[in-house]
């Protein structure tokens, strides 16, 4: 048999989680975002800690925007003996479209993760792909 204090500090755990009010664990803040340009290239970078490489997907879509998806699930469980003391999940969820500039060499981006840190390397057209000049007849 449990003594009264020891009764009566989980009948006060109990009560006060109880009158908590229900939160949801999901996380729609949007990541911090950081974007430089060099001459060579542009640079797209979220911090995003503890994620890995498998919670982003990135793609170009159909009317030439970068679109960065981003989905993490976290279970996180802490017990004692018989009873829960915590329990809790954790889901964070952002996907935001770029528009990329006219610039940009859509086939050479590339991307990686490290330390929490998701870097979208853009590189930039060399001048002669971007000179689409062409003489105009006049009639």
């Amino acid at each position: 048999m449990l003594p009264n204090s020891y009764r009566n500090a989980l009948n006060w755990m109990d009560e006060f989680f109880n009158a908590l009010p229900a939160t949801s664990q999901v996380r729609t803040t949007s990541p911090a975002i950081n974007i430089t340009e060099s001459v060579k290239d542009y640079q797209l970078e979220l911090a995003v800690p503890g994620t890995t490489k498998e919670d982003y997907n990135i793609q170009l879509t159909e009317d030439g925007n970068l679109m960065v998806t981003l989905e993490k699930k976290n279970e996180n469980e802490e017990k004692e003996v018989r009873r829960y003391l915590r329990r809790e999940f954790s889901y964070q969820k952002f996907s935001q479209a770029f528009t990329l500039p006219d610039d940009v060499d859509r086939e050479k981006i590339s991307a990686s993760v490290k330390e929490g840190i998701l870097y979208v390397d853009l590189p930039k057209k060399s001048a002669e792909a971007m000179s689409i000049g062409k003489k105009i007849e006049i009639q």
